[in-house]
């Protein structure tokens, strides 16, 4: 993951407190998003890596439904604020990680979650490239991105650091086309959120819309014969 670790190391206490206050109060859109995608694609009790998992809150999330989480990330403060939470039980496994696990480490993964990581990657293709090699055979990728065609992104990218670190934004069908260029086949339209509007249930509705909603997610299955023939995987650095 190349990022600034530093940026997300000074943010790790404040960020998980602001998703704990968003949790105690049912208010956690971003977390619901991916649980409901998870237990819509995801057997029961499947293996899930949670790349880029911050203070490690949907990991809980996850565990809590009863699938088996590792959450990794490359900022060490988030992975000691993701093993300190007050609202979940810690059945997620977290560690340091600044590149996805392969999937001889740990047999494959069934589903891989990605929260607000590949905008901030230099090489968006390579880190789904080893998304692909870390799951299973049909293994599903659960993955927001950042969406430019969100007036509310427009707004507040110059006031909020963490937006303005992000080096890509996406419609959603350049983003399709990035996933399947990769191997993956989107199973569903995106789903927007992660605006003010999330915190009220019957404003939700404002915040689903792609002018509207500044990140986006995707629900894709990994496809090999979207690859093209002479198209054989990288060997990639760990």
């Amino acid at each position: 993951m190349e990022q600034d670790i530093s940026l997300f190391d000074e943010s790790a206490s404040s960020f998980a407190e602001w998703v704990d206050k968003l949790i105690a109060t049912g208010r956690y859109r971003r977390g619901e998003c991916f649980v409901e995608a998870a237990q819509a694609v995801v057997p029961a009790q499947g293996h899930i890596l949670d790349y880029g998992c911050g203070p490690g809150r949907i990991s809980a999330m996850l565990a809590g439904c009863g699938f088996r989480v590792l959450g990794v990330d490359p900022s060490s403060a988030m992975i000691e604020a993701a093993k300190h939470q007050p609202h979940q039980s810690l059945d997620a496994v977290f560690a340091t990680a600044a590149t996805p696990p392969t999937g001889d480490e740990h047999g494959g993964f069934d589903a891989i979650v990605c929260s607000s990581v590949i905008e901030y990657e230099a090489e968006p293709d390579q880190l789904l490239r080893r998304f692909f090699a870390a799951l299973r055979p049909a293994g599903k990728l659960i993955i927001s991105f950042a969406n430019s065609q969100s007036f509310w992104r427009a707004l507040f990218q110059r006031r909020n650091m963490m937006l303005g670190a992000q080096r890509h934004t996406w419609t959603w069908p350049a983003f399709r086309d990035l996933l399947q260029r990769n191997g993956f086949r989107p199973i569903r339209d995106a789903v927007y959120y992660e605006t003010a509007f999330d915190r009220f249930p019957p404003l939700r509705f404002l915040a689903g819309s792609r002018f509207v909603g500044p990140l986006g997610l995707a629900v894709a299955a990994k496809e090999d014969s979207l690859l093209p023939r002479n198209d054989s995987l990288p060997t990639l650095p760990s």
